[in-house]
């Protein structure tokens, strides 16, 4: 892990993956601090999230970390 970061993103939610992955792309270092529980996962869907919608919390999350984990591989 590095020691210094240009951002910190609080919430690893679809705001702070999609903050991150925005960030991965400028070529700024980014941390990401997220306890892991979203708050929408008991949610039956996400809505008005353009391309996703329907998708599950969990699925919705899956994308974000997935393309993350690619953009800074």
């Amino acid at each position: 892990m590095k020691e210094t970061y240009d951002v910190v993103v609080a919430g690893g939610g679809a705001a702070g993956l999609s903050a991150a992955l925005a960030l991965a792309g400028s070529r700024c270092w980014g941390l990401v601090v997220a306890a892991g529980s979203p708050r929408n996962a008991p949610a039956d869907g996400v809505h008005n999230y353009m391309s996703r919608d329907g998708f599950l919390p969990a699925q919705l999350l899956a994308v974000g970390r997935a393309q993350l984990t690619g953009a800074v591989a």
